[in-house]
């Protein structure tokens, strides 16, 4: 399973549903043409590591009640940067999605992974904040959001059995047998 795709599709589907129905996406460095106002746009993601977070340990799953155990590396995470471009033909339609990006961010703080828990959403510079060249007469706003700390697993996993007995001989001036269970 890949986690970046799942994190991005799931980050369009709230966009679409809070911002813009037709949030598409489009990645880095392809050229997109604006066939219709309004339009949103969300451009990326530009995956940069979270190097400070970076370990060297693995991650044991236990599972009890099965007596099993899975064990991976840990993750690399990586933050997800997406630019964000609204392009309406008039300033009062500009203002309004100026909201609607700013509502959005508040009610989604994180994006819920289904299983996996959450990851944060974060504004890195608010809608207008960013320079852009625009070469039409329409209104053009851009801004940038982050995913924090994405993980990606290196897919090497090792499952095995939990030990459920243990059984200790003594030797020596007492010989004594003990088995102690879960």
């Amino acid at each position: 399973m890949s986690t970046i795709q799942t994190v991005t599709e799931i980050l369009i589907r709230l966009a679409k549903h809070a911002i813009h129905p037709d949030t598409v996406l489009v990645f880095p460095d392809d050229l997109f043409e604006v066939q219709r106002t309004p339009s949103v746009i969300l451009q990326g993601p530009k995956l940069t590591e979270d190097r400070f977070r970076r370990s060297q340990s693995r991650l044991f799953e236990k599972n009890v009640a099965e007596l099993s155990f899975e064990e991976c590396r840990f993750p690399r995470l990586y933050h997800l940067d997406f630019d964000l471009v609204v392009t309406v033909d008039r300033e009062a339609e500009l203002l309004g999605f100026h909201e609607s990006v700013s509502r959005f961010l508040q009610l989604y703080p994180e994006i819920a992974i289904a299983d996996q828990g959450s990851l944060n959403l974060t504004e890195l510079v608010p809608l207008g904040g960013l320079a852009r060249v625009n070469l039409s007469n329409l209104r053009q706003s851009s801004g940038r959001i982050r995913i924090e700390s994405c993980p990606v697993y290196d897919g090497d996993l090792r499952d095995g059995r939990l030990i459920r007995d243990r059984t200790f001989q003594f030797h020596g001036d007492v010989t004594e047998q003990r088995t102690i269970q879960p």
